[in-house]
């Protein structure tokens, strides 16, 4: 018995020194004060309404989140559905029942009730809160009011806005042709006395209309209550937000996109908003602010990439604690060898965050077998550890094995994540107090927590006031810039120091605008003591204050559309005329001609059947008011329309200046600033005499002609097909060369005055 109790002690101990547990640091968190915490639907509700008085206003603050978090294109599907929380951290984007199930789930969490409301070719939401229905719609971008409820309105429901579509939407939204949104009548991003009323919300900024809203609902029947829509789950289910790490471990999010590195099912296309140029945003001041400085990185909404980086520290044996689990091996000689010579010695590694991997890759010295399992290590399957991406794509979580047969000198794997930009946590203008925490203090051991943040600062040179009066956009990065140095702020945390609190300041420079910062990075990882954290951006400089910059900050997005409007000051206007010339007829082939009718080919087969043709005005606009410009009109003189349908005739302003006798470049004339419709010519009139007047409305352009943005050089009158409006005929017009053109400027008064 004593022999063989001998016998068992070598063995006990060799099974002890061959087998290891990594030191799991879990449940990190990083989170700004100011941005949503989206690691539940919970944290979302608590961290977006915490600022809400009332139910509407955190309604309100539901359809700017999802705003932020969302944008139109065809469904995200999974098997068994995709849950909300998913949509919001992964994907960013759906149709309508998708994106209304988000934000259904949200209301349910809220402790509201939903209900799903069928339209023809369209699913919205309502929710029930203060014993009633209220209908945001975050498909089409629209919510109205109701004059009566607490506080004096509330939030309308489907019900109410189709008995009183003239009372509710008609009378009250009116289309802002120059920005391309809608806005309430009385809540306009207009000149209010000396400020302007920049916090309105702008509604249908996708191209809906108004018209097509109230259509819309007239066919509007409830389908009730449901668990989702079309794939789109309420319930979150198993999909899990926690960030667990080992030392040698990192998670690094990005608000930029890695080319090819995207995720959808059965898709082959990368997503993207289906509205390019940033359409939803550019107008908006609540979540288009937070999004306007990435507006230059694509052409539209898009996917973000992150890293998972597994690079762990072979300088001691605390390496094993790297691993998820090591098995017949121990450190010596700089690496992991087997303990047992006669059979391989295994490392196994968890590689798994809230995001969907997308790439896979790495080198491991010494490695003489890699095996990847994705069904958390049921089955392994033989991989290439140079390029695992088919054997992980698409899955949240992967166990990568390496066996050795001698030793296993060092290991380094990245795999790229998709992650939403929109979810995740940003910085903010002026101070940011950044919570950071794991489960439990005691988990981090000897090792060390790094958090770092990367971004670039910028600013804007014109007040609000002025892209106002200049008839900008509000979130189209107008006389705004970043920097081209990355600024960090990085900080090392032990056990003792945690939970922490980070102070990040993001400054405006005095004399300046408060913008968002481009974020760049948030980074989490584990080093063990002796370990040096993963490389910062090429370049990036640590945060330091300036006496030059001030702590400006922006209003609390989410509550952007709550306050009631502010009654818009009527100012008195003066209304002058400048006189442009008519020059020439022109087409896409170089003819050149006094005089002929524009036409346009409606669809591709008719290129080169249908010439494209247009009219160009020139001249000087003399004595053109630097401000104050209240609105411009350019009054085309038409002698006939088409004989069987409308005709829709634009103004594009040109790019360069107008040779006479020379042709425009036609490529060139896509950029419409206005347009007005030229209704049928009447039976039995052959043309008009004298011509007809028609006003395009060329606000925009002439504001940014009269701030000094941008340069006269002449404008092209063209056709704009519409099938809307000519019901797709091939429509043409003729615009008079000898009546007068002019464009009509309207100045306020007051204005006018002080400039004289």
């Amino acid at each position: 018995m004593k022999n063989k109790r001998c016998l068992t002690l070598p063995l006990l101990t060799l099974l002890l020194l061959s087998t290891a547990r990594a030191d799991t640091v879990t449940n990190i968190k990083v989170q700004p004060d100011k941005a949503p915490d989206c690691s539940s639907l919970k944290s979302i509700i608590e961290t977006i309404t915490r600022d809400c008085k009332t139910n509407d206003e955190k309604a309100i603050a539901i359809y700017n989140f999802c705003m932020l978090t969302e944008y139109h294109r065809a469904y995200p599907t999974e098997p068994g559905g995709v849950p909300s929380l998913k949509v919001i951290n992964c994907y960013g984007w759906s149709l309508c029942g998708g994106l209304h199930t988000v934000e259904s789930a949200l209301w349910i969490e809220a402790g509201w009730e939903h209900r799903y409301v069928g339209w023809n070719g369209h699913t919205t939401v309502e929710a029930k809160y203060d014993g009633r229905w209220h209908y945001l719609d975050t498909f089409l971008k629209f919510y109205a009011w109701m004059p009566d409820g607490k506080g004096g309105r509330t939030i309308a429901s489907e019900d109410d806005l189709t008995k009183n579509s003239d009372a509710l939407i008609k009378d009250v939204f009116v289309l802002d042709k120059g920005r391309g949104c809608v806005y309430a009548k009385d809540n306009q991003f207009v000149m209010n006395g000396e400020h302007a009323n920049w916090r309105a919300p702008a509604f249908l900024s996708c191209g809906d209309t108004i018209e097509g809203t109230i259509s819309g609902l007239k066919t509007h029947h409830v389908s009730g209550p449901s668990d989702g829509w079309a794939g789109i789950n309420h319930s979150t289910g198993s999909y899990p937000t926690e960030v667990d790490l080992t030392p040698g471990l990192a998670l690094t999010n990005t608000w930029d996109a890695v080319e090819g590195a995207w995720y959808w099912a059965n898709e082959k296309v990368a997503p993207a908003h289906t509205c390019p140029g940033f359409k939803d945003t550019r107008n908006d001041p609540a979540y288009g602010l937070i999004l306007e400085p990435y507006i230059n990185a694509s052409k539209a909404r898009s996917f973000g990439t992150g890293m998972i980086t597994f690079s762990p520290d072979f300088s001691s044996d605390a390496v094993l604690k790297s691993f998820t689990s090591t098995d017949n091996a121990k450190f010596a000689d700089g690496g992991l060898v087997p303990v047992d010579a006669s059979k391989p010695g295994t490392a196994l590694i968890k590689l798994a965050s809230p995001y969907i991997l997308t790439r896979a890759s790495g080198e491991a010295a010494g490695a003489d077998l890699v095996e990847v399992s994705v069904d958390g290590g049921k089955n392994y399957k033989a991989a290439d550890l140079k390029e695992f991406t088919p054997a992980v794509k698409g899955q949240l979580a992967a166990l990568v094995r390496i066996s050795f047969k001698t030793a296993l000198k060092s290991v380094h794997i990245d795999m790229l994540v998709q992650n939403n930009p929109g979810s995740l946590p940003y910085l903010s203008p002026g101070k940011n107090v950044v919570a950071v925490s794991i489960g439990d203090p005691k988990e981090l051991g000897d090792n060390k927590l790094v958090v770092t943040y990367a971004y670039k600062l910028g600013s804007r040179t014109k007040s609000f006031d002025q892209l106002c009066d200049q008839g900008k956009e509000i979130a189209r990065q107008h006389n705004a810039k970043w920097s081209d140095t990355v600024t960090y702020v990085q900080k090392t945390f032990t056990a003792k120091d945690l939970p922490a609190k980070l102070e990040i300041d993001c400054p405006t420079p005095k004399g300046e605008y408060a913008v968002y910062p481009r974020m760049m990075l948030v980074r989490r990882e584990i080093i063990s003591a002796s370990a040096k954290p993963l490389a910062l951006p090429e370049g990036a400089v640590a945060a330091k204050p300036s006496a030059a910059d001030e702590l400006q900050t922006l209003p609390n997005p989410f509550l952007i559309g709550t306050e009631a409007p502010q009654a818009i000051k009527t100012r008195a206007v003066k209304t002058t005329q400048i006189p442009l010339e008519y020059i020439q007829y022109c087409d896409e082939k170089g003819a050149i001609a006094e005089t002929g009718q524009i036409a346009w080919p409606k669809i591709d087969a008719e290129k080169g059947k249908v010439i494209e043709s247009a009219v160009l005005i020139g001249g000087e606009l003399k004595n053109l008011p630097s401000k104050g410009i209240a609105a411009a009109r350019l009054i085309i003189p038409v002698v006939q329309g088409h004989n069987k349908a409308n005709a829709k005739i634009g103004a594009v302003f040109l790019a360069s200046a107008i040779e006479k006798g020379k042709a425009c470049d036609f490529k060139n004339l896509d950029q419409t600033a206005g347009s007005v419709i030229v209704p049928i010519q009447p039976a039995g009139a052959a043309e008009y005499k004298p011509a007809k007047p028609f006003a395009i409305d060329v606000t925009h352009q002439v504001k940014e002609i009269a701030s000094g943005a941008a340069k006269f050089n002449g404008v092209a009158v063209r056709i704009l097909p519409d099938r809307g409006v000519d019901d797709g005929y091939t429509v043409r017009c003729l615009i008079s060369n000898t009546d007068k053109v002019v464009l009509e400027v309207d100045t306020f008064a007051e204005d006018a005055a002080a400039a004289k």
